[in-house]
């Protein structure tokens, strides 16, 4: 799923959108999601962008279970409060997913519709919400690593 993210949003990439999609999602103001959705009418991309952002409710599906699965999984395998830890980040990962629907939905009213200060502001404030809570548990999850291949 990561490398078709990355493959289909390619051309969303930009000098005012070096980060593609991920420009606009943290783009807090409508001057700034103005100026990326202005860059995108011109190169013509707008719809490959709200393709992008339909794309990532699949994505986010995907990332959030399997970071639970994965964070569950070590709870199995540790003692009770590591194991509370790994639960507690698990449902997090679900939390970070829950707040990337949020995000996608305020971003396709500004692709789809107009961009203004309300849904400029939330979908900033749930993709950095989004983005760290996904931080601990992406870093949860390298750092228990070891435990998949330890046996119970």
């Amino acid at each position: 799923m990561i490398a078709v993210m990355r493959w289909h949003g390619a051309p969303l990439v930009t000098p005012v959108s070096k980060a593609g999609i991920v420009s606009l999602e943290l783009a807090k103001t409508t001057e700034q999601s103005n100026i990326i959705l202005h860059q995108w009418k011109q190169d013509q991309v707008v719809e490959q962008a709200i393709t992008n952002t339909y794309i990532d409710f699949l994505f986010l599906l995907f990332y959030s279970l399997f970071l639970y699965a994965v964070c569950w999984s070590y709870s199995l395998r540790q003692q009770p409060l590591w194991a509370s830890v790994s639960r507690i980040l698990a449902i997090t990962a679900l939390l970070a997913g829950l707040c990337d629907v949020i995000e996608n939905y305020f971003m396709l009213q500004m692709l789809e519709q107009q961009v203004t200060e309300t849904r400029a502001y939330l979908s900033w404030l749930f993709a950095a919400i989004k983005f760290m809570l996904l931080i601990p548990v992406v870093l949860w999850s390298l750092i228990c690593l070891p435990l998949l291949f330890r046996k119970k």
